[in-house]
């Protein structure tokens, strides 16, 4: 909102924007009648220069006629003026509106990224939770089949021990019979 001081009796007033368009608003009213009013005398005026004869009259009424236009002159540059004071208002007045509704949305867009950095937040949490439950699978995973492996080499170890007995035990019975039968 804007504010415009001006003198008035010796001290400076302070208008808004809405006091200060109501008051262009009455001063182009008044400034219409106005012209309309001196168009109307330019008017007469000339007709009343038709009418006359070309002595001392007709040029007193030239010269009025002459500062009447200079009036009405300066009658349309107060209101072109004034209609451009409106206009610049009305510009304003959409400017603000505009950059209210870009700071609401500016806003709603804080809003926005905050909520999607929390939920960026919480799935990056998620991700990495899942990573070391995977990485602890991966090793559990690891020592089984290690675990899998020694069992196995256990048993590999096992069968070629009971082997080796059952080879050793054969032999041993074979030796025997093969002395028992040579004693007898």
């Amino acid at each position: 909102m804007s504010i415009m001081v001006y003198p008035r009796e010796d001290r400076l007033e302070k208008l808004s924007q809405e006091e200060i368009i109501s008051s262009t608003k009455l001063v182009i009213q008044g400034l219409e009648a106005l012209k309309s009013e001196h168009n109307s005398i330019l008017h007469s005026l000339l007709e009343t220069i038709r009418c006359l004869k070309k002595d001392e009259e007709a040029n007193l009424v030239h010269e009025k006629s002459s500062l009447l236009r200079k009036s009405v002159e300066m009658i349309e540059l107060g209101l072109g003026e004034a209609q451009v004071m409106m206009a610049l208002s009305a510009h304003l007045n959409a400017v603000e509106s505009e950059k209210q509704k870009l700071r609401a949305q500016v806003r709603r867009l804080c809003q926005e990224n905050q909520w999607l950095r929390d939920e960026l937040a919480g799935t990056q949490q998620k991700l990495q939770k899942s990573e070391q439950s995977v990485a602890q699978l991966e090793e559990e995973k690891k020592h089984l089949e290690f675990m899998n492996q020694l069992k196995k080499y256990d048993e590999d170890m096992h069968n070629t021990i009971a082997c080796t007995q059952a080879q050793t035990h054969c032999c041993r019975i074979s030796s025997c019979m093969k002395r028992t039968h040579f004693l007898l």
